[in-house]
């Protein structure tokens, strides 16, 4: 069932209807690049308590994940405390994953849950239900772009329709592109060329806690996970990030938001070490009740620094 209220950011671009689960619906707005997220996700195909954990595998004896499992696809395991791991193979009851979560695990006590991360197919449709402006003969000066941060650059797809019945997204290699998968945690770019806006719907589950991850230095292409309704200053990030002693914005962190026509609105925390703190703009307007978009920037002044973004305080029932 979907909820009856509805919750809008403040770039004025995504309205979500959610209870543990719903839909969102996202503006992409043509001559410009939109930054998005997901923030409603694939539902979840195995939960239960770990019962053993190494450094980079762990297991529930409950589960079969040969047979529950596709090849080919990418799944997300997520722990309560936030943290997240992409699984990079599985075998019987075992999951390995991509880092060392000895950390965070307590056997037979710390719970999971076990998602499909979504593909371009599952968001975009598999026949470009979403309507992108498609490339007629592979020149992708001319038709819509769908980019993934994949660490050092981005991936590039586009969907191509010769109007002589070959059709099917690709990468700009020209390798099929529909099961690339789109990881949750990270905001993508939609490049849209001249035409008219565009309504992307999405639908889902509502992931009902915080998300970990890694920030590396310079710019990071981060999701907001929760569809609505958390701001700023309840974001809990101000714990994570390097704040401005003196209002010097090129010491610090910022936080980018998503604005109109493309542009971004920049943000930071404010902490004196005398008791004065707080989130603001650029302009040194208040900002902690901005509400965090679809997807957003950091941009990293230090090292890698771990982070978690929280969930509204409204999902705690959840």
């Amino acid at each position: 069932m979907l909820a009856a209220a509805a919750c809008g950011f403040a770039n004025a671009q995504t309205t979500a209807y959610t209870t543990p689960v719903g839909y969102t619906t996202t503006v992409l707005a043509p001559n410009q690049f939109n930054l998005i997220g997901l923030n409603v996700h694939q539902p979840t195909i195995a939960s239960g308590i770990l019962d053993t954990e190494s450094s980079t595998s762990v297991t529930d004896a409950e589960v079969n994940f040969t047979t529950l499992l596709t090849q080919g696809q990418t799944y997300v395991l997520e722990l309560p405390s936030g943290v997240i791991q992409e699984v990079t193979a599985w075998s019987g009851s075992t999951l390995t994953t991509s880092n060392d979560i000895t950390g965070s695990v307590v056997p037979s006590t710390t719970t999971y849950k076990l998602r499909r991360a979504s593909t371009v197919g599952d968001v975009f449709g598999l026949t470009n239900s979403a309507g992108l402006t498609p490339s007629t003969d592979g020149d992708l000066t001319t038709c819509d772009l769908i980019q993934i941060f994949n660490g050092t650059g981005f991936d590039t797809i586009y969907y191509f329709n010769d109007g002589a019945g070959t059709v099917g997204w690709y990468d700009d290699a020209n390798n099929p592109a529909v099961d690339k998968a789109i990881v949750y945690s990270d905001g993508i770019f939609v490049k849209r060329v001249s035409g008219s806006n565009i309504s992307l719907v999405v639908a889902g589950e509502v992931k009902a806690k915080p998300t970990s991850g890694v920030l590396a230095s310079g710019f990071n292409y981060l999701n907001g996970v929760a569809p609505a309704g958390l701001t700023l200053g309840a974001s809990g990030l101000q714990s994570f990030l390097t704040p401005s002693a003196d209002g010097d914005l090129t010491t610090c962190d910022l936080v980018l938001l998503p604005a109109a026509g493309g542009a971004y609105t920049t943000c930071y925390y404010f902490d004196d070490g005398a008791g004065t703190t707080g989130w603001y703009d650029d302009a040194n307007n208040p900002a902690e009740s901005f509400n965090m978009s679809s997807a957003f920037l950091i941009y990293r002044v230090g090292g890698v620094k771990s982070y978690t973004l929280s969930v509204p305080a409204s999902y705690s029932g959840f």
